[in-house]
């Protein structure tokens, strides 16, 4: 897996986490990253985790 793929999934993973800790409620909410809601984080990991699976299939060299 690539040096890029892996930090888009680490971002995605990231985006995760900040999406359980929103809707569990455990971060304020005058943090300003955190003035959206829970489904934008969860659909940004998605979206992003998607991305890293994409960008490391593209890359590999199976040549098939």
């Amino acid at each position: 897996m690539g040096l890029f793929a892996a930090l888009i999934g680490a971002l995605g993973g990231l985006s995760a986490i900040a999406g359980i800790l929103n809707a569990a409620g455990v971060l304020k909410d005058d943090i300003g990253f955190m003035t959206v809601g829970w489904t934008f984080w969860f659909a940004l990991a998605a979206v992003l985790l998607l991305a890293s699976i994409a960008i490391s299939v593209g890359k590999s060299d199976s040549g098939e």
